[in-house]
């Protein structure tokens, strides 16, 4: 099978080793050994994270958008309502989980390119005393775009809510404090951890998780406090991914030993030799300077290219990368830089681009 460069937003390029860890005995999930296993993972991503002893980690078994529905239908009080943060699809999806579970919700509306603005949440919270939890992407990777979470989570804070970030791409690859006001952030394996699909997992503050027990759950299988009682009694109330949790903690062990901040600083040289190489092809990057990410780029298509051979063009040269989403579909695409890749591999991307729009005739 051919190995690709995976320049899509997750799953990311793994290390032979964490592919490996893969490879193990079959293993019962009742057993004491995976129950340690799930509370190694628990606490290495905590630590990471930069939480302390008021953090934890609950796992799932399914993708990342499991972890942000359970984190919404289970700490949102049904009388109270959340406001959701929406500029890209990702925002427009919490906004949808949120009104499938019958919860009200209100949102701040932006385009895909403009991040949202603090002073607007603080507007929000003043004129809707309704509001218990402000929801927010941290990497819209519609666009690349970063919202200003730190920000958010002071204004949050001196209102007396909750604030729920989305990091699913973001977290280990750009710096995210849990500032007050955080109290959840979800994410999930195989993004910036460079994991395997089919983990996902919340960090919550213990102080806003430990109440939820006495919450009616909107759900049985994303009823987050229901995991969370389950992993703290080292147990589990569905079966996890085994094989996957041990690949994950294989990661949490390689991201420890690069350090955050250096896979931090990886990924931002990935994306200045991405950007420096493909704005010398003339490709124009459509997120303003100030905020776009280090993890992905979405570039406007050459005239008389379309998206459809350009991929096809990469591909045949051995990389994957990604279609616009929503109305930025018809003109533009996106190049990820997460997982196991280095400024020299970036380099050899942009290669394959000169290459490709030579062909195409660009």
């Amino acid at each position: 099978m051919t190995e690709w460069i995976l320049l899509n937003p997750g799953p990311a390029n793994t290390t032979p080793s964490v592919r490996q860890a893969l490879v193990m005995p079959d293993l019962c999930h009742r057993e004491p050994e995976c129950f340690e296993m799930m509370r190694r993972c628990r606490e290495l991503t905590t630590k990471l994270a930069g939480g302390d002893a008021t953090w934890t980690a609950v796992l799932l078994a399914g993708s990342g958008t499991a972890a942000v529905e359970a984190t919404l239908c289970s700490v949102v009080p049904p009388d109270r309502t959340v406001l959701v943060v929406d500029n890209g699809v990702y925002g427009d999806r919490m906004i949808r989980m949120a009104r499938a579970h019958g919860q009200p919700v209100d949102s701040l509306k932006y385009d895909m390119f403009t991040p949202a603005s603090a002073a607007d949440v603080d507007a929000r919270l003043q004129a809707n005393p309704a509001i218990s939890h402000v929801a927010v992407v941290h990497h819209e990777t519609t666009t690349g775009l970063l919202n200003p979470v730190g920000e958010i989570a002071a204004v949050a804070a001196r209102h007396g809510r909750s604030v729920i970030v989305d990091a699913m791409s973001s977290l280990f690859g750009e710096p995210l404090p849990l500032a007050p006001g955080i109290d959840f952030v979800t994410a999930s394996a195989n993004k910036c951890l460079q994991g395997i699909p089919g983990v996902s997992f919340v960090l919550a503050r213990r102080s806003a998780l430990e109440p939820l027990a006495t919450r009616a759950p909107r759900s049985v299988y994303l009823d987050l406090h229901g995991h969370f009682k389950s992993q703290e009694a080292d147990n589990t109330p569905f079966t996890p991914a085994v094989q996957v949790l041990h690949a994950m903690e294989q990661a949490l062990v390689e991201l420890a030993a690069e350090g955050v901040a250096a896979r931090i600083a990886r990924y931002a040289e990935n994306a200045r030799v991405l950007r420096d190489g493909l704005g010398r092809l003339g490709l124009e990057i459509l997120v303003p300077p100030a905020a776009r990410s280090h993890i992905l780029t979405t570039f406007r298509l050459p005239a008389g290219v379309t998206y459809p051979a350009l991929h096809d063009g990469m591909k045949r040269r051995g990389y994957i990368i990604y279609a616009g989403q929503g109305p930025i579909s018809t003109y533009a695409f996106r190049v990820a830089n997460m997982g196991a890749l280095t400024p020299a591999d970036m380099e050899k991307v942009v290669a394959a681009f000169a290459e490709t729009l030579t062909e195409l005739d660009a």
